[in-house]
């Protein structure tokens, strides 16, 4: 019965606990940070550039999808890294505890 106090229904009808609420404000944080990211350096960016009559060179070109390409790369690293290096921490932590 105290397990059912805690858990409440979701928008689509999930159950999920209420500590899960920080999880979700999070998830909202970085979709939007994303979403914004995106369309700024995908489309706002090279739009006003275009807008602008900017002649793309192709050596500008070359910097863009290096660029581009070293950002995909360090994203990935970080998202691969960053939860061993959590885990890490958090079992040093707990084994400095006891």
């Amino acid at each position: 019965m105290k397990q059912l106090k805690r858990l409440r229904l979701s928008e689509e009808g999930r159950l999920f606990n209420m500590g899960d609420n920080q999880l979700l404000k999070d998830a909202k944080m970085c979709t939007r940070w994303a979403l914004g990211l995106t369309f700024i350096l995908i489309l706002a960016f090279p739009g006003i550039m275009f807008l602008t009559g900017y002649s793309y060179s192709l050596q500008f070109f070359k910097g863009w999808c290096y660029l581009a390409f070293g950002w995909l790369i360090i994203a990935g690293l970080y998202i691969s890294i960053r939860p061993w290096v959590e885990y890490y921490l958090e079992r040093k932590q707990a084994s400095e505890q006891v």
